[in-house]
């Protein structure tokens, strides 16, 4: 056990019982974390959910708990989609949000820095606030990937959109001491973090692809065509279940604009009760289709809860500002359901049978 964990806990023992109004709830399971983060003025919900996740699953591996630094994906993953974006001529999506993969694939590739060494943000600022440069890099990149054929010049794009993230958030080093000891980004994400990017998989639950196969979802986000494990909803439903079950947090994707969503007070729920009209699998394909769920916000799923009438409940940890409950968030199962895209989870925590179903 360690500090930040008996500091979490203790608040959910202390607190045991937490009310909304009248709502009561009782957490029931919690899977040992990180300290929540605020992401601040900036799009960056997908990477710091999942580099919670990977704080998260370090601890579960039996490595010390490291706070990493999410804006140290930032940087790789607007130049992949700038990349993107002008190979295809302006036909591509390009903006500050993100996925999940982003973040292993610039683990992967790249490694991890403890946020105490590089945390984005530059000398003399305060706080992340990313909208003068995203609206810059937009500019830049529309400019560029419609400038005609011919006319672009790569190695100077490149150069110039780095140097307009470095001018933001700072020049990432390629070395740097940690604890004594000299570390790079890959020797320290292999050494001091040590999950495997490819134990991992992103889950989804429509039914306009074949059940228990892999498949590209077709949302604004997922510039770079990443592939997904479709599983109809009961089992979709399993996994995210016996995954904390067992002991694994999962990173969420979804929708998060529900009109009945209050994320002040820490509470997002539907408003038809949860008992009445079930979530079906109709019912997720229809809100996919008309764009009533959408793709828009990333948190992290570390537990469970019940209210006073044994409602179930999910706990997340959501880097988007304080609450009552101190920055974490209460979602029925309902909202579960129907407004979740995708989660994370490692390959392990999938129950056997649907394994042995699946395509990955």
């Amino acid at each position: 056990m360690r500090i930040y964990y008996f500091i979490f806990i203790s608040i959910l023992l202390n607190l045991k019982i937490y009310s909304q109004e009248k709502k009561e709830f009782k957490i029931l399971k919690s899977v040992e974390t990180s300290p929540l983060k605020d992401q601040q003025s900036s799009g960056t919900c997908w990477s710091f959910a999942t580099t919670s996740f990977i704080e998260t699953e370090a601890i579960r591996l039996g490595k010390d708990e490291i706070s990493l630094s999410p804006m140290f994906y930032v940087t790789p993953a607007y130049m992949g989609k700038a990349e993107k974006f002008i190979d295809k001529k302006g036909e591509s999506w390009f903006d500050a949000g993100d996925l999940t993969f982003s973040v292993l694939d610039g683990y992967k590739k790249f490694g991890a820095i403890p946020e105490e060494v590089y945390n984005g943000i530059i000398e003399k600022d305060w706080q992340h606030d990313h909208v003068e440069m995203d609206n810059l890099l937009r500019e830049m990149v529309k400019s560029i990937g419609t400038s005609g054929y011919g006319r672009i010049k790569p190695f100077s794009w490149k150069k110039s959109i780095k140097a307009v993230l470095d001018a933001y958030l700072g020049t990432i080093p390629n070395v740097f001491v940690y604890e004594g000891k000299l570390y790079s980004p890959s020797s320290f994400a292999r050494e001091f973090v040590g999950i495997n990017p490819d134990d991992y998989i992103e889950i989804t639950s429509y039914s306009h692809n074949d059940f228990y196969k892999m498949f590209v979802l077709d949302i604004p986000a997922n510039w770079n065509s990443n592939k997904y494990l479709n599983l109809p909803i009961e089992d979709f439903e399993r996994v995210i279940d016996s995954a904390l079950e067992s002991g694994y947090s999962l990173a969420w994707d979804g929708d998060a604009s529900e009109p009945n969503f209050d994320f002040e007070t820490g509470l997002l729920e539907l408003t038809i009760g949860e008992e009445e009209n079930p979530v079906t699998q109709e019912l997720r394909q229809t809100t996919f289709e008309n764009k009533t769920t959408t793709d828009d916000h990333n948190m992290h799923i570390i537990g469970s809860a019940e209210d006073t009438q044994g409602n179930l409940y999910y706990l997340l940890k959501n880097s988007e500002g304080d609450n009552k409950f101190g920055g974490y968030i209460y979602m029925s199962k309902k909202a579960m359901l129907l407004k979740t895209i995708s989660v994370l989870v490692h390959k392990g925590a999938i129950p056997n049978d649907v394994r042995e179903k699946s395509d990955f």
